[in-house]
């Protein structure tokens, strides 16, 4: 098999993304039996490039020899260099090795002493993603061990066996981690467990909070004794159905008329909720994540402890550490056991269970409550002023009402006048319909059919009315 010739092109090319066979995998296909020089000779690449060129003219063959190296696709890689990652994990590599920006060897001697000067936390946060993996580090003692050229490896490659030398890297840069966050971690904790603690305790201690709950009660054992009979208590999650019991035209729910109530022979409670104190922050707060938060601190500084102990003498940065950040993680987690406490007690208190109750779920159905009552409070005062100025239109116009009645009884007699001057109309004869014996006509015709009269009068009415111009008529005959 001849050796293919590199091809130096004027222009940089666009790269075509296929997948090329190795040497051996070409042998025995058609691909052994080509010879692409012979196109080539006929082919004008010089048109070829103007049309596919991607920027200026190449770079001459050292400099680019250079950039392939360092570029962390395979595609682009000098023949000559070996790498023993995939192709993702090279590029993402290449990538924190490009945002590190530090020499490895000072990287390592930063590990090894700890040293967070040196190795700032954000270089750390980007090691740890670095770390050879177990498998990546046997494929590097096997590459050692069968005494191949290290130096056709990678830039990446050569940086990750140099990582995997260092002696427990992983519970180093965790340690560096945990050193670098402990304090920021302990200043977003902290509030959390403050506001627990504030929170359970004002609810607790409320007592406008317990004497609307007793009024509550009371309203439901006069809607549900009578068939379930009286309770003696409630799940405070019922306080969400409160808007779901409506009134009989549907306008008022069960909150409006329990809010009216108390504006009115209780307004001493309307403002309960300003003895609540900072449940709209512990509602924002899950203790069950605070409590894990407290946990995995502890224990990143049992580690941190073990480290020094392993360091002996050395570990001076350790020491300095833990002494300064163990009074304050002990005071954090006696400030969480007091969190724990205290909500507790406090949905013990309200007859909840705290295993089956997270301080988020309980503290959040409170603000719920408490903002549904000053809505409720507010509808009601604009309902209230609606129905006010409407009395109050009344009273500026007592005969209102009177002459509108009024109007409406001259418009009805109007109505009915014309429709009987409609009606008497109907009933003259024109001039030209009278002739000699029309009046026999008439009479004859109502003989053989009743008449009907285009108004709505009553039948016997018709009648009588009738009968009285017949006889009229029969009198002016016999005249």
């Amino acid at each position: 098999m001849t050796i293919k010739r590199k091809v130096e092109t004027k222009y940089k090319l666009p790269t075509l993304n296929w997948i090329a066979l190795k040497p051996n995998q070409v042998r025995g296909t058609i691909f052994n039996e080509l010879d692409e020089e012979r196109p080539r000779r006929r082919i004008n690449f010089a048109e070829f490039e103007q049309k596919f060129r991607l920027g200026g003219a190449a770079p001459h063959a050292a400099s680019c020899e250079a950039d392939l190296a360092s570029f962390p696709s395979k595609r682009f890689r000098r023949p000559d260099t070996v790498s023993l990652l995939e192709h993702t994990r090279l590029r993402n590599i290449a990538i924190s090795r490009r945002k590190l920006d530090t020499p490895v060897e000072k990287v390592i001697a930063a590990i090894n002493n700890l040293d967070l000067k040196q190795l700032p936390l954000e270089s750390v946060e980007i090691l740890q993603r670095m770390v050879p993996s177990e498998a990546e580090q046997k494929a590097y003692k096997e590459y050692v061990a069968e005494k191949k050229n290290v130096n056709q490896l990678t830039e990446e490659d050569k940086f990750l066996m140099q990582l995997a030398k260092v002696e427990r890297i992983s519970a180093k840069l965790s340690i560096m981690s945990y050193m670098g966050n402990f304090f920021d971690n302990i200043h977003l904790i902290t509030p959390q467990i403050h506001a627990i603690i504030s929170g359970s305790s004002s609810v607790k201690s409320s007592q406008k909070l317990r004497n609307v709950l007793e009024i509550i009660l009371a309203f439901g054992n006069y809607l549900n004794s009578s068939k379930r009979g009286p309770a003696y208590g409630f799940k405070l999650q019922s306080l969400d159905t409160l808007m779901d019991t409506k009134s009989t035209d549907k306008r008022v729910s069960l909150l409006h008329y329990i809010v009216a109530t108390i504006r009115q022979n209780f307004p001493e409670l309307l403002n309960f909720d300003t003895e609540l104190l900072y449940i709209d922050k512990a509602a924002q707060v899950s203790l069950e994540n605070v409590i894990a938060d407290v946990c995995e601190l502890e224990r990143g500084m049992e580690a941190a402890r073990r480290e020094a102990e392993a360091r002996g003498a050395h570990a001076h940065v350790l020491r300095d550490f833990t002494a300064n950040a163990s009074d304050k993680l002990r005071r954090l987690r006696a400030e969480t056991k007091h969190a724990q406490d205290s909500f507790a007690s406090c949905v013990e208190y309200f007859g909840e269970a705290p295993r089956s109750c997270d301080a988020n779920a309980f503290f959040s159905l409170l603000v719920r409550f408490t903002r549904a009552f000053k809505q409720a409070d507010a509808e009601n005062e604009q309902r209230r002023r609606l129905e006010q100025a409407a009395q109050q239109a009344d009273i500026v116009d007592p005969n209102k009402a009177k002459i509108t009645q009024k109007k409406q009884q001259e418009a009805v007699i109007n109505e009915l006048k014309t429709k009987s001057q409609t009606v008497g109309e109907k009933k003259l004869l024109h001039q030209d319909e009278v002739y000699n014996g029309a009046l026999e006509d008439i009479l004859h015709g109502l003989r053989s059919e009743p008449y009907r009269r285009a108004d709505a009068v009553r039948r016997s009415h018709r009648r009588r009315i009738n009968s009285h111009r017949l006889s009229k008529g029969l009198e002016e005959l016999d005249v």
